[in-house]
């Protein structure tokens, strides 16, 4: 534990701008403080360099064990508010000991003009630091969220395109097609259509954050389509949207048919129905798949593609989104709920 505290402390790049804060201190101080008889500008430079840095490094160093404790809203800014002026103490009188030792001055610290000047600086530029360390740090992890969430979205692509892209399907979708053309051109035309928008729809997904759900919709129709030409009679489907302007990561409720034409339909030989719902309940968006067939086991494992879809939620929503399957007699209801309050 404290050797990751320590490690995301000696960062490069936060000591580098920690040192480049502290010298734009020093040297605003030494502009708007003239110098004494025995004290020149440059030398009043170097000791304010040394006050900087010792109180800039105690203030560092605090808040980011004081960051590694958590705490209420309230109670983080009383701290951080005491945790610096308690810093700046201790770095104000460290730097007066250095600058003691260096240049035989003695400065009184605790001289009441000298502790309020000191204390008034530290706040002023302890907690724009604190406020500036604290935004570069949400950059970062928001950039790392969105690394992770982008890999995510690959491996949906990828286990995606896997399921659809195989022999066997292209196989049964291309002979679908060769029956159609000269007894049906126009089917045989649109279902290539289908099929093109498909491919191109799963292979541009890893690069989209989020897309509005009728695009989804519309592809789910079209793979749906697709599949009831493959199993004719033996499928049987339904779309709802009761939802309007929702925005979400693409892929999720595409894996969802998928698998329910998978493990539910296909394995099945009377086949079955797919319902694909989505509509807003108490506060929440619920994605919802029901197919009638086979349903799961008793004890069962979430395959790859879900593990996939579940990281991604969690990723995309911070928690605030969850996915579940449920057995019933008649079949399995794949179901995505997304918070939609503040």
């Amino acid at each position: 534990m404290k050797s990751k505290i320590l490690k995301g402390a000696f960062g490069l790049k936060k000591m580098g701008i920690l040192i480049l804060v502290n010298l734009v201190i020093s040297i605003l101080i030494t502009i708007l403080i003239e110098p004494s008889n025995q004290v020149g500008k440059f030398k009043l430079f170097q000791i304010d360099w040394i006050y900087s840095n010792c109180i800039g490094f105690s203030i560092y160093f605090s808040i980011h064990l004081l960051d590694s404790v958590k705490l209420r809203n309230w109670l983080k800014v009383v701290s951080v508010f005491m945790v610096i002026l308690l810093a700046s103490i201790w770095g104000g009188v460290l730097g007066t000991r250095i600058v003691s030792y260096l240049y035989g001055y003695q400065i009184s610290f605790f001289k009441s003009v000298n502790l309020t000047f000191f204390l008034s600086i530290s706040l002023i530029f302890g907690i724009s630091a604190y406020g500036l360390f604290t935004l570069l740090g949400r950059i970062h992890t928001r950039k790392i969220q969105w690394l992770e969430e982008k890999q995510a979205r690959t491996q949906a692509e990828l286990i995606s395109l896997r399921t659809r892209i195989n022999p066997h399907f292209l196989f049964n979708t291309l002979n679908s097609i060769s029956g159609l053309i000269h007894i049906y051109p126009d089917k045989a035309d649109n279902m290539l259509q289908q099929l093109s928008e498909l491919l191109r729809y799963t292979l541009n997904a890893a690069d989209i954050s989020e897309i509005d759900l009728n695009c989804e919709i519309e592809v789910i129709h079209d793979y749906l389509e697709i599949e009831k030409i493959r199993f004719g009679e033996r499928l049987d489907f339904s779309i709802s949207n009761k939802v309007d302007n929702f925005k979400f990561p693409p892929l999720l409720l595409l894996t969802l048919v998928e698998n329910a034409i998978k493990h539910g339909i296909s394995t099945a030989l009377e086949g079955g129905r797919v319902e694909v719902r989505i509509g807003n309940i108490s506060g929440s968006t619920v994605l919802s798949v029901f197919n009638t067939g086979n349903s799961l086991p008793e004890q069962h494992e979430t395959g790859f593609g879900l593990n996939t879809l579940t990281k991604l939620l969690n990723i995309h929503y911070q928690g605030k989104a969850r996915f579940r399957l449920i057995s019933f007699e008649t079949g399995t209801l794949a179901e995505i709920v997304i918070s939609i309050l503040s």
